[in-house]
């Protein structure tokens, strides 16, 4: 090849690795904006949640449960150790349980319906929404969204399913204790709705291991909010402290219990999240990637 030919070939290199040299520095950037954008948007907890899924006003009449004595005495001693706590009943729909990943709830309280899909393995969580009412064909056809058919209601309600947590769930929990006040919570053979909000972030689900009447639940989760908050008690200290529950009614024990067990669920002590300054947290920043005289550059908003 002659002199003449080698030059030839010279811009072509260069132009190739200037187009590479672009590309590393366009991956860096994107890399930095999400570890920046994750660092600030990961906030700690300020606020609780009451979900009252089982006193709407929208549920049948055979299967409403309300119970304004235990959400007063609830909310009065969440607010002990959170600044806010926010209410969902008529509106524990869809469309809210999808934000409630990334709303920065420490605890939540989940007073609802279950239902078992005995052929999958799991429990749905009941919503207030009623199936012919709304259109969720494309969740139901995907596995988000299931029907709940609840003892005492002829109507059907739709509710969410594991892949809904992990698939629909916007963001994620951060260290959040949840309380799902329903049957069958963490049994061991249907524990994938557990496991996935713990797959979510979730530092610890607290629930029941089979068959449990409102009476008992409502009972029994007085008296853990007692040793978690009254007492300071840790997790397995208060879960521990919950007697079984035999019920003549549906002929079952049932008992209270948490997951994962682990240190760090089973130590866990709710802390006075009311002595945090968090003026700074729930920070979401967006960012793009742009180019201007042959430079890179990241705009911010």
């Amino acid at each position: 090849m002659s002199r003449k030919d080698r030059n030839q070939l010279q811009p072509k290199r260069y132009s190739r690795r200037l187009v590479y040299a672009v590309l590393a520095a366009i991956i860096i950037l994107i890399a930095t904006v999400y570890f920046y954008s994750a660092s600030i948007t990961k906030s700690t907890p300020s606020k609780a949640a009451i979900i009252d899924q089982l006193g709407s006003t929208r549920l049948g009449a055979g299967i409403r449960d309300e119970n304004q004595t235990f959400i007063e005495t609830a909310t009065n001693m969440l607010l002990q150790r959170f600044k806010t706590v926010d209410y969902y009943s008529d509106n524990a729909t869809v469309g809210q349980y999808a934000t409630l990943a990334s709303s920065g709830y420490g605890m939540i309280l989940w007073r609802g319906h279950s239902a078992l899909d005995l052929s999958n393995k799991y429990i749905a969580l009941s919503t207030t929404e009623k199936y012919g009412y709304v259109n969720y064909d494309d969740y139901l056809d995907s596995g988000r969204l299931t029907l709940c058919n609840i003892t005492g209601d002829p109507n059907l309600y739709f509710g969410i399913t594991p892949t809904f947590i992990s698939q629909v769930m916007n963001g994620r929990f951060q260290d959040t204790v949840i309380f799902l006040m329903s049957c069958n919570g963490v049994n061991p053979v249907y524990n994938k709705t557990a496991q996935a909000f713990e797959d979510k972030g979730a530092r610890v689900i607290i629930s029941w291991d089979n068959w449990v009447t409102s009476f008992d639940n409502d009972g029994a989760a007085e008296l853990l909010l007692q040793h978690l908050i009254n007492e300071n008690n840790t997790v397995a200290q208060a879960v521990g402290k919950i007697p079984p529950y035999f019920s003549s009614e549906l002929g079952v024990w049932t008992r209270l219990e948490y997951s994962p067990v682990n240190p760090a669920a089973s130590n866990y002590v709710i802390p006075d999240f009311r002595q945090t300054d968090y003026s700074q947290t729930n920070t979401t920043v967006t960012a793009r990637v742009f180019r201007k005289n042959g430079k890179l550059g990241l705009e911010t908003k």
